[in-house]
């Protein structure tokens, strides 16, 4: 009955509660945004946070109902002399409807990294994205000063025809870039607005900048950290036990030479094997992300240098078709290899930054679904 009545709740909570109140406005929205308070707005608006919520509400009501009838049976003076009772004695339905209500607990930890994962990565979507617009801004402005070049040179008569009609397709692909760049920028605002459970064409402003998050930690320290913390690991090791607990109560009814006695003790030998393997699972996982971690670190620095050396490529391919000793098409490459570079180091620092989150998570929460 309490089941039906907290079912009925989440049915109302989600008819009175949507995702935004028709009577909101975008202007009532704080248009102003760091990345900590995405986050916030993140967890604040979250429906699955508030699911989450009455699902606790139902493990807890199973909890208490256990134990009432646990006490109702030990307050008897009646033993059953079974399995059953020896349940009963043990507080095997208590002790499982309380792990359950536990992990429910977890859960909801769980469930805020996940948003926080969401939001930081489209966050930083947003930002690579506005990025990738600064650059095509860029690329276009660089492609102009060139075009007027060649025009000039042109009219001098010291550049070619051909030379003025690539520069004229170059300057046609630099306005489309811009253009596709301001496209692909509206979208990620949309994406954004989505997991904050924002409309989604609420106007935002992000003031966290787009910067490599430092990573200092101890991998040894994290992997015995991750098994004592991970939810897949405490879930193992409560269903271990209950299978531990199961075992015991049927020993005493059962003889080691029975099918049920060798039944059960087969059980709590695979829960053991499980849990060796789960913890091999665990260390190989944390290893794995943190190598991708310090791998991505790399990658930043040789996006770094690739930035640097086609800068400098640029200013070398731009003298020398001034001086006459070079060609438009060479110009018109290196100013793609900038571009390029100035995208590819936008996207290893937002690789980088999210490995990290993955790397905390796998640490502090592991595996729920």
């Amino acid at each position: 009955m309490k089941k039906k009545i907290i079912s009925t709740a989440l049915a109302l909570s989600l008819l009175i509660t949507p995702m935004f109140s028709y009577g909101e406005t975008v202007k009532d929205i704080k248009n102003s945004l760091s990345l900590e308070q995405a986050i916030e707005e993140g967890i604040k608006n979250s429906q699955e946070l508030i699911i989450n919520g009455l699902e606790i509400e139902v493990k807890n009501t199973e909890y208490s109902e256990a134990r009432s009838q646990e006490k109702k049976y030990k307050k008897s003076d009646y033993s059953l002399g079974t399995v059953e009772g020896f349940l009963l004695d043990e507080n095997m339905a208590s002790k499982k409807a309380n792990y359950a209500l536990e992990e429910e607990k977890l859960k909801t930890e769980y469930i805020k990294e996940d948003i926080k994962h969401n939001v930081t990565g489209a966050y930083y979507g947003v930002l690579q994205a506005k990025d990738n617009l600064d650059v095509m801004n860029s690329t276009l402005a660089n492609i102009k000063k060139n075009t007027e070049i060649v025009h000039k040179r042109f009219e001098l008569g010291m550049a070619s025809k051909s030379d003025v009609l690539m520069s004229d397709i170059a300057l046609n692909e630099g306005y489309t870039n811009v253009e596709k760049a301001g496209e692909d920028l509206d979208k990620a605002y949309r994406a954004l607005n989505m997991v904050l459970n924002y409309p989604l064409d609420t106007d935002l402003e992000l003031t966290s900048k787009f910067k490599e998050q430092k990573f200092d930690r101890n991998l040894k320290e994290d992997i015995e950290k991750a098994y004592t913390t991970r939810f897949d690991m405490i879930r193992l090791k409560n269903d271990y036990e209950l299978v531990k607990l199961d075992f015991d109560t049927n020993a005493k009814v059962y003889t080691p030479n029975t099918y049920r006695y060798k039944y059960k003790s087969i059980n709590v030998k695979k829960m053991e094997n499980l849990l060796h393997n789960s913890k091999q699972n665990v260390e190989f996982d944390i290893r794995s992300k943190y190598d991708e971690i310090k791998n991505a670190e790399k990658q930043i620095q040789l996006a770094k240098a690739n930035v640097e050396k086609a800068e400098e490529g640029l200013r070398l391919r731009e003298l020398a078709y001034n001086a006459g000793t070079g060609v438009i098409l060479e110009v018109k490459e290196a100013i793609t290899q900038l571009s390029n570079a100035k995208l590819a180091l936008s996207g290893a620092i937002a690789n980088h930054n999210l490995k990290i989150l993955e790397y905390n998570k796998a640490v502090d929460i592991g595996n729920i679904r």
